[in-house]
């Protein structure tokens, strides 16, 4: 026995370190040959929008991170697309099977998730496994107001209430965890939203919520829809992203990289994690009662299985890890990929594929395909000058 998992730990060894040797030798001979030829291509563009870049830098770009005329250029792309995407989406949806508006609403709320669970367990490298339970106490907390309260209660009313429902369960996580290290910290996560799913599916009346509405925020106008899900989301990016730039954002990832030293300076760790539980499960309270929008019923399935908390961690990895913008990205990737490219495919198949292309990024870029991007897109500008 001992020397089959010698055996089995030799063989995982080898695998590993051949798998590194090849991503290494992609990068060198493809990767980083490409990625010179396009810099080059792209220059002149850079050197087009430097000037309103620096505008931007100088007002801007204290808060919410400096960019290069290239990466000005494509985030104001990437904004105009969104916010357009109800005049194009309908044109290019045919193309990819039909239903692309649905597929961004979806991926909107993906987004939230993944830069809510970004800040928290990206920033501070404390990974959670448990928070679909945050998105599923705002969205149970929706449904059973609508249901079983008044039908009629505002969204203004009902989304407060199951934003602060989404908190408290948070700091119920939060406070007991945050004093633990490493795997201690993401198996009690792991602990807490399987807990939160036992509850859902030991009682009848929160098994399922099925068919409830509100005419005013829950329509089945995909454009419409499709706008109640984006708006809030680039919201959510922009005080993400102001967060992560702040000091708040600076001492969290002082925390990844040295906790100790963090300590030492006379900071309290604990107390800066439990804020980075607070603005994680505040964004995800909004998510959860954007995605009782966009179902229309509440069940344990859609809410609160732990496979979506591991989806929200695949996003993060697929985009970039502790860069708000990259989990965006990722989540639309993902979704578009899920939703559209694949969408002739059974759902394992379609999976098999999304998780090989996370294990792809893991082997071959590690900081995530849209942190990749970007740091190149802002090399270009040293480049021209």
């Amino acid at each position: 026995m001992i020397s089959t998992i010698l055996l089995l730990g030799t063989v995982c060894s080898t695998v590993t370190g051949r798998l590194g040797r090849v991503a290494g030798t992609l990068r060198r001979q493809v990767l980083w040959p490409i990625g010179r030829t396009l810099e080059r291509l792209l220059a002149p563009i850079d050197r087009v929008l430097g000037p309103v870049a620096d505008g931007y830098n100088r007002s801007l770009g204290p808060y919410f991170g400096e960019m290069s005329g290239l990466q000005f250029g494509v985030i104001a792309v990437s904004v105009a697309g969104l916010l357009t995407a109800g005049t194009w989406a309908p044109m290019v949806g045919p193309l990819l099977g039909g239903g692309l508006l649905r597929t961004l609403a979806l991926a909107s709320i993906w987004a939230i998730f993944a830069m809510s669970w970004d800040i928290q367990s990206g920033y501070t490298g404390y990974i959670s496994f448990g928070h679909s339970a945050l998105s599923g106490a705002a969205g149970y907390t929706t449904a059973l107001l609508i249901v079983h309260v008044d039908p009629t209660l505002s969204i203004w009313i009902t989304g407060s209430v199951s934003v602060l429902a989404a908190l408290v369960v948070g700091l119920l996580i939060a406070l007991p965890t945050l004093r633990l290290e490493g795997p201690y910290f993401s198996l009690i996560t792991f602990v807490a939203v399987l807990l939160f799913y036992r509850l859902t599916t030991a009682f009848s009346s929160l098994g399922g919520i099925p068919g409830f509405g509100q005419p005013d925020v829950f329509t089945w106008d995909p454009m419409v829809r499709y706008y109640y899900m984006a708006i809030p989301m680039l919201l959510i990016a922009l005080a993400l992203t102001f967060m992560a730039r702040s000091n708040l954002g600076m001492i969290l990832i002082a925390i990844r990289e040295n906790e100790p030293a963090v300590s030492a300076a006379g900071l309290n760790p604990t107390k800066f994690k439990l804020w980075s539980f607070v603005l994680s499960s505040v964004p995800m309270g909004i998510g959860g009662v954007l995605l009782v929008g966009f179902t229309g019923n509440v069940d344990p399935s859609t809410f609160v299985v732990v496979d979506n908390s591991i989806e929200m961690i695949a996003i993060a990895v697929i985009g970039g890890m502790s860069s708000i913008l990259g989990p965006l990205g990722g989540a639309f990737l993902f979704e578009v990929l899920n939703h559209q490219v694949l969408h002739g495919y059974s759902t394992p198949v379609r999976y098999l594929f999304l998780w090989l292309i996370v294990l792809f990024v893991l082997v071959f870029a590690r900081d995530g395909l849209f942190r990749a991007i970007w740091h190149r897109l802002g090399a270009v500008r040293g480049e021209s000058e």
